[in-house]
């Protein structure tokens, strides 16, 4: 039931992951993944359709739920990979989440503690591509802060850079685990957010190819190009947005309409 879920949130089938979600939760009520993927789908919305406090505190509070039963198996066995695993990546997002809401003390306790469960997973196997992905988000994290928080980072004993995170996520996303399409999210989104357009827009191509049905995939891959000034080819991914046979993401169909709108006299 997991895999089927899982088949549906990376189509972004957002009612049907749900609802499977739940069914993986009350089957096996100690599996901290169901939680984990559950909170994803306000992260990926909040990090891809719309930066809203109201989006921020809904990840933050299904992860909470994650972190806690993921903490709670660990001690039961604290040599259970797959906790340490979530735990990374939870607090690794966490991190994110609220550096984009300005919380950077927040955001530095969840990097540092995500980078702590990173550590130990380097210790098991360092060449892991969920390993990566936390140390990728961490050394960009670190890297990024502004200026008047930067006091904090020089407390913690800690040199990276923005560069030292794309390392990371790039090596992971060229794996043949599933995780890489994690790795491959987050690069198109950093490459955007730092106006590396080249590179974002091979991600977003990889990622378009991948997963046809994402409508999150093909709207940042429609932006990407626009800024660009590819606008035949970003007008394209704005009507797979409107084309894709998920149901979720209405907001996202009425930005992609708007985006068209605003296109049109350019691709006629």
């Amino acid at each position: 039931i997991l895999v089927e879920s899982l088949n549906a949130f990376y189509e972004t089938e957002w009612e049907q992951a749900e609802s499977l979600l739940q069914i993986a939760m009350e089957t096996n009520k100690q599996d901290p993944r169901p939680l984990f993927f559950r909170s994803m789908i306000p992260f990926w919305e909040y990090f891809f359709v719309e930066q809203t406090p109201d989006l921020a505190q809904q990840f933050l509070e299904r992860s909470q739920l994650a972190v806690e039963k993921s903490e709670e198996r660990l001690e039961q066995n604290p040599a259970d990979t797959t906790s340490v695993l979530l735990l990374s990546a939870l607090h690794g997002y966490r991190s994110l989440v609220a550096a984009g809401e300005s919380e950077y003390r927040i955001a530095i306790k969840s990097g540092m503690t995500g980078f702590q469960f990173t550590r130990k997973l380097m210790s098991m196997d360092s060449e892991r591509p969920e390993v990566m992905i936390g140390k990728g988000m961490f050394y960009y994290m670190i890297g990024s802060v502004k200026k008047e928080a930067q006091w904090l980072v020089n407390t913690l004993g800690v040199s990276a850079d923005v560069e030292m995170g794309f390392e990371q996520l790039r090596r992971a996303s060229e794996s043949e685990e599933q995780v890489s399409t994690e790795a491959m999210m987050m690069l198109m989104y950093l490459y955007d957010k730092e106006e590396r357009y080249d590179d974002a827009a091979e991600v977003a191509e990889d990622l378009v190819n991948r997963h046809p049905g994402n409508k999150i995939f093909h709207f940042k891959r429609g932006e990407i190009l626009e800024s660009m000034g590819r606008v035949d080819a970003s007008a394209d991914s704005y009507r797979r947005v409107l084309t894709a046979p998920s149901g979720s993401l209405q907001e996202l169909n009425r930005k992609a309409d708007q985006k068209l709108a605003t296109l049109e006299p350019s691709v006629r």
